[in-house]
């Protein structure tokens, strides 16, 4: 009779440990919230940096290209750096010209064929369920998402 009991008592044990162990992966794997601004942040930079690539930096500037630009374009541009430099909220990010331009993210940097407009997204690359992302377009409206539990 108490074995029985035993037995029912470690199993539940097991499954409430097992449950913990799955949530604190989760929690492990979702961004951090300084993270997730980060990766806002970036696609709010990628933003301003296609509207001056296309419109230029100035009314009347010269220096418009009447497009938005593709990734290489827009980070050899210098109009990347420059944003950073005058605000304060992206000056530290730390962006590189490959395609995970910011660690563990993966960037998507789509243009349309007549260079009109475009798509970008920032997508979180590690496994798991705590995946996150962040979409915008010539728009400049920012979308969050993740994937469906």
């Amino acid at each position: 009779m108490l074995k029985p009991r035993i037995c029912f008592a470690v199993a539940v044990l097991l499954l409430l440990f097992g449950i913990s162990v799955k949530l604190a992966a989760n929690d492990e794997k979702s961004p951090n919230e300084e993270t997730r601004a980060k990766a806002v942040n970036v696609v709010r930079l990628i933003n301003t940096a296609e509207l001056r690539y296309s419109a230029g930096t100035t009314k009347g500037a010269g220096d418009a290209h009447g497009r938005y630009a593709s990734w290489d374009e827009l980070y050899s541009s210098g109009l990347l750096k420059s944003a950073q430099d005058r605000w304060p909220i992206v000056k530290d990010l730390q962006i590189s010209s490959s395609p995970e331009l910011m660690p563990g993210y993966l960037l998507v940097l789509l243009v349309s064929s007549d260079g009109k407009s475009y798509s970008v997204a920032l997508h979180d690359k590690r496994d798991g369920d705590g995946l996150f992302s962040v979409f915008s377009d010539q728009n400049g409206i920012i979308f969050l998402g993740s994937p469906l539990q």
